[in-house]
């Protein structure tokens, strides 16, 4: 039976406004098995990034129930769902993340250190090479272009070695030729880590590179595409 890395079953998300209860995400159910990628899709507003945060524990669904692993990540407090990020997930982010009184190498470094690792540095020295940033560890984010600020951010999210990645329109504030080159990244480098990667984006060329593409419309899930045969039909 596939090792599936997430369960999501019956998931729906509420808010109340001042004189209505406005659902963002209606009964959203699928599974997704280790090492594979998806990308969910969908026009603005369509609530492709609340699902994204219901399902790396940062928020918490109204009704439903997600698994991340063998972890029931909706019945944990957020100290118990903290816990399972830090040991499973990492992030990519559409605006970087990166802290501007770090260097490239003390960024990639730092969430290593926090968690106690021996090897924080040497390991940041060899996934910034990885990403052909190995002449940028002194530099500073603000004396990086957007497409070595975001290497920084893929670097540091892989060198923690997850195995759950989340990227939140990772090429959404890059130019389209410097985004083709993130995305290369970002797919390689998935490839070689065997992280599961799960990513929201509007661009459909980044979508068609995922295994499996869920689209999000009006809070429901509508659409759900396995690319794999596509793949495998094109490389045959």
């Amino acid at each position: 039976m596939p090792n599936k890395i997430l369960r999501v079953r019956s998931v729906n998300k509420t808010v109340q406004t001042a004189d209505q209860s406005l659902t963002i995400l209606n009964d959203i159910s699928f599974d997704l098995e280790a090492s594979q990628s998806l990308a969910i899709v969908g026009p603005s507003g369509a609530g492709k990034s609340t699902l994204l945060g219901l399902l790396a524990g940062l928020d918490e669904p109204t009704s439903g129930d997600i698994w991340m692993g063998e972890h029931h990540i909706t019945e944990m407090d957020e100290e118990g769902r903290a816990r399972v990020r830090a040991q499973l997930v990492g992030f990519v982010f559409q605006t970087f993340q990166l802290l501007g009184s770090l260097t490239a190498l003390e960024n990639v470094a730092l969430p290593m250190e926090l968690a106690g690792q021996t090897n924080a540095q040497s390991r940041a020295k060899e996934f910034l090479d990885k990403v052909g940033l190995s002449e940028r560890l002194s530099h500073y984010p603000k004396q990086l272009s957007g497409g070595e600020q975001q290497r920084v951010a893929v670097a540091r999210a892989f060198a923690c070695a997850p195995k759950l990645l989340f990227a939140d329109e990772p090429t959404g504030n890059l130019d389209q030729g410097t985004g083709a080159k993130v995305s290369d990244l970002l797919f390689e480098l998935n490839e070689q880590s065997q992280t599961t990667l799960v990513l929201v984006t509007h661009e459909q060329r980044l979508a068609n590179r995922c295994q499996t593409i869920i689209t999000i419309d009006g809070g429901e899930l509508t659409q759900t595409v396995d690319n794999r045969k596509e793949q495998s039909r094109a490389i045959a």
